[in-house]
C-alpha cells in the first residue's frame, strides 16, 4: 500500500518505476537493502540528541544483517559509530539510533557520513539507494570564542605633551578560535567629546582564524586644552563571525588625568600713579577665569618673562621709572601652588612726565611642565602723568608790585604782563 507523505500522490512515472523495481526484484529473486526516510540531519550537540535511522528491505524476503558505520576518523562526537540491524524474513525494516556525544570542546559546524553495508555479502542481496546518511552537528561550546577585555577594568593615562601617545588594549578570545571574528567598539564619556582626547572613538577589531589574543592601540591626543580628570569608556557593541561578547568584561574605563594647567596674567592692564610704592602683578597657574582649579598641579611648572620698553617719551624706562624686583626672570610654580606675584618698584622722581608705559610678556617657548600659556599673556603697565607735565599757569604782572590806576575815560585797553 502506498501512503502519501503530504507532498501529494506519487506521479504516474514514479509509480511505474517503483512497480518495475519490485517486479524485477521478484522475477530475479533479489533483495535490496537501503536507508528509508530522512537521510540528512542537522542537529545541535546536546546530551539528548539522538539520530534515528531506518533501514528497509525490499524484494525477496531474506534474513539480512545490515551495518551502519561512520566513514572516516572517529572524532569522538558520537557515543557509537557502529550499529548492526538484523532484519528477519518476517519483517521489512529496522531502526537504529546514533547518539551525539556532548563534550566541552569548542567545535565549528561538522558534517559526518554514515555508510550502510552488509555484514555478510549474499548473491541475492544487494545495497540499494540511498546507502549513505549525512549528519551535521552545528558549532558548539563557543567554537568561535567569547570575546573579553583582558586587562584591568579601569586604567589611568596621562595626556602627553607635544605628541600623541598610544595606549594598548588587550582583547582575548576564550574557548574556540575558529573562523574570523570582528568586534565593533565605541568610546563614550566626557565631559568633553571623546574625539577631542582619543582616536579613534569607534571602529572594528579583527581576530584572524586561530588567533586568541589581539592588541589594539587607542591614541591619546595632546589637545593643549586645560582639563580636569576625564572619564571615558570603551565598549564592545557588537560582533560578527559567530563569537559572543563576555558581558562581564565588555568595557574598560579610561581616566585621562587632569592636564595642561593654564598659565596667564589675571588682568592685562594696570594704571598706576607715580608714587614710591611696589606694584604687584599676579601670575596664575591652574586656575580658570572664575578662579576655579583646572589642570595638573602635581608637578613643577616654570616660565620666563621679558620686559618691553620703547625709546619715546611715552615709554617708561627700566631702572629710571620702574625697577624689576625679581632676582631673575623665571617664574616657578611648585606643586600645588597656583599663584606667583611679580613685583615692580615705581620710582617717584620730580621730573614732569606724560603717561608712560611698559609691557611684561610671558614667553611661551620657555614654558616647562604640564601647562599651557593662555591669554592674557601680556600686561601693559601705564604710569599716570606726573609732576605737572603740562606746566603751571599764573599771572606775571606789575600789579603784584604796586597799584595801577586806570582812567576809564581815557584808556580803552590795558595789558597785564
Amino acid at each position: 500500500m502506498l501512503v502519501s507523505s503530504g507532498q501529494g500522490m506519487p506521479s504516474a512515472s514514479s509509480l511505474v518505476n517503483l512497480l518495475s523495481a519490485l517486479f524485477i526484484s521478484l522475477v530475479f529473486g533479489e533483495t535490496e537493502i537501503r536507508f528509508a526516510g530522512q537521510t540528512e540531519f542537522v542537529v545541535n550537540e546536546t546530551s539528548t540528541t539522538v539520530i534515528r535511522l531506518v533501514i528497509e528491505r525490499i524484494g525477496e524476503p531474506a534474513n539480512v544483517t545490515a551495518i551502519v558505520s561512520l566513514y572516516g576518523e572517529d572524532t569522538g562526537d558520537f557515543f557509537d559509530t557502529y550499529a548492526a540491524a538484523f532484519i528477519p524474513v518476517g519483517e521489512t525494516d529496522r531502526t537504529v539510533y546514533i547518539a551525539v556525544c556532548d563534550d566541552d570542546l569548542p567545535e565549528p559546524d561538522e558534517t559526518f557520513i554514515f555508510h550502510l553495508t552488509l555484514q555478510k555479502p549474499l548473491s541475492n542481496v544487494k545495497l540499494g539507494w540511498p546507502r549513505t546518511v549525512t549528519v551535521t552537528i552545528l558549532s558548539n561550546d563557543n567554537a568561535f570564542g567569547i570575546i573579553s577585555f583582558n586587562m584591568p577594568s579601569s586604567i589611568t593615562v596621562s595626556e602627553p605633551r607635544g605628541r600623541n601617545e598610544s595606549v594598548p588594549f588587550i582583547l582575548i578570545r576564550e574557548k574556540g578560535t575558529y573562523g574570523m571574528v570582528t568586534v565593533t567598539f565605541e568610546v563614550e564619556g566626557g565631559p568633553n567629546p571623546p574625539g577631542e582626547d582619543l582616536s579613534p572613538v569607534r571602529g572594528n577589531i579583527t581576530f584572524p582564524p586561530g588567533r586568541a589574543t589581539v592588541i589594539y592601540n587607542l591614541t591619546v591626543l595632546d589637545d593643549e586644552v586645560p582639563e580636569n580628570d576625564e572619564i571615558f569608556f570603551i565598549y564592545m557593541t557588537s560582533l560578527e563571525g559567530g563569537a559572543e561578547i563576555n558581558t562581564s568584561r565588555n568595557s574598560v574605563e579610561i581616566i585621562i588625568k587632569k592636564n595642561d594647567a593654564p598659565v596667564r596674567f589675571i588682568q592685562s592692564v594696570y594704571l598706576v600713579p607715580e608714587e614710591d610704592h611696589v606694584l604687584i602683578i599676579p601670575v596664575v597657574c591652574g586656575k580658570d577665569n572664575n578662579g576655579n582649579l583646572i589642570g595638573s598641579d602635581e608637578y613643577e611648572v616654570s616660565i620666563r618673562y621679558t620686559i618691553k620698553t620703547g625709546n619715546s617719551t611715552a615709554h617708561a624706562q627700566q631702572n629710571l621709572d620702574f625697577i624689576d624686583l625679581q632676582p631673575n626672570t623665571t617664574i616657578v610654580f611648585p606643586p600645588l601652588i597656583h599663584e606667583f606675584h611679580l613685583k615692580f618698584q615705581i620710582v617717584d622722581d620730580t621730573i614732569p612726565e606724560i603717561a608712560e608705559s611698559f609691557h611684561i610678556m610671558l614667553l611661551k617657548d620657555t614654558l616647562q611642565g604640564d601647562a599651557v600659556l593662555v591669554g592674557p599673556s601680556i600686561v601693559q603697565v601705564t604710569i599716570k602723568p606726573n609732576d605737572k607735565p603740562y606746566g603751571v599757569l599764573s599771572f606775571n604782572s606789575i600789579l603784584f608790585e604796586r597799584p595801577v590806576i586806570i582812567d576809564e575815560d581815557t584808556v580803552s585797553r590795558y595789558d597785564l604782563l
